[in-house]
């Protein structure tokens, strides 16, 4: 790795309004600090800093500071953490931390997948674990990226982190067992269970409605059981049921015919009463003329 070369200033003000007056001048405020140097507030330019880590390495990539008005002191050091504006994306502040040519850092190397697996074209899906693998190993041989060849891997199969090829002087830090990319089955669809309800039984008030259930919306109606709303309208003569013709002979039935008398019945109850009208009439005319 080629480190890049970064100028910085350190800076004496803290706090908010120093730092709005460092942005106003196209500075990012920052601070960098570890075993080389203690934590000493800087200012850089951060357009310059985008441009040292637009390379393949990223954040891994490792920085040679100046720290001018120190004596030109030049320290090794990696962004360990960074803020960005949430709309504009402007750079607004930076941590650093120095490190040894001599002694190991930690990083997230990227993991990338090679090849088309064997379960995927049987309808699995491929599983990526571990996007990055934190790994160990000094400045100058930290790697651009690990790859990992999963041809080979089937359902069910998967590719543990110690059988990652790593380059020379780079180890892992994290246990070798763990499962980095795996092949998952694919996820079985829901299938509706058939519901057979017995004749005549009433659904409960309140309860869900079971697709293609008796007395559901837009089930066929049972015969003897209520209706649904949304449901067929109940078989022709049906009694009570909507749209049905009234059952011949009822009486009080709209539109029904009156019923036919058996024979031998009694007559009915309005012409025997108009008959014993008359006679009443008749037997008070009588008593007049025997009157006169």
């Amino acid at each position: 790795m080629e480190f890049q070369k970064l100028s910085v200033e350190s800076r004496t003000e803290r706090g908010k309004g120093p730092a709005h007056r460092l942005r106003a001048r196209g500075l990012v405020p920052g601070v960098v600090y570890g075993r080389e140097l203690p934590s000493t507030p800087i200012a850089f330019d951060g357009t310059k800093l985008r441009r040292a880590l637009m390379t393949e390495f990223g954040l891994n990539q490792v920085l040679e500071l100046e720290l001018a008005g120190d004596g030109g002191k030049r320290v090794l050091a990696m962004v360990q953490e960074h803020h960005t504006h949430p709309v504009s994306r402007d750079l607004l502040h930076a941590d650093f931390i120095t490190v040894a040519p001599d002694r190991e850092v930690e990083v997230r190397v990227p993991l990338v997948t090679t090849g088309k697996c064997e379960g995927e074209e049987a309808g699995g899906r491929l599983l990526v674990i571990f996007r990055e693998v934190p790994m160990r190993c000094l400045p100058a041989k930290i790697p651009v990226k690990i790859e990992v060849d999963v041809t080979t891997l089937g359902i069910g199969h998967s590719t543990k982190a110690g059988a990652l090829t790593l380059p020379e002087g780079v180890r892992l830090a994290i246990d070798p067992t763990q499962a980095v990319v795996a092949v998952v089955a694919p996820e079985a669809e829901p299938v509706a269970e058939e519901v057979v309800a017995a004749e005549g039984v009433v659904p409960v008030e309140g309860a869900p409605a079971v697709p293609g259930a008796p007395g559901a919306p837009g089930a066929p109606a049972v015969p003897g059981a209520p209706g649904a709303p949304g449901a067929a309208p109940a078989a022709a003569g049906r009694p009570g049921a909507p749209g049905a013709a009234p059952p011949a002979g009822r009486p009080g039935a709209p539109g029904a015919a009156p019923p036919a008398a058996k024979p031998g019945a009694a007559p009915a109850a309005a012409p025997a009463a108009a008959a014993k009208g008359r006679d009443v009439k008749h037997g008070k005319e009588h008593e007049r003329r025997d009157k006169r």
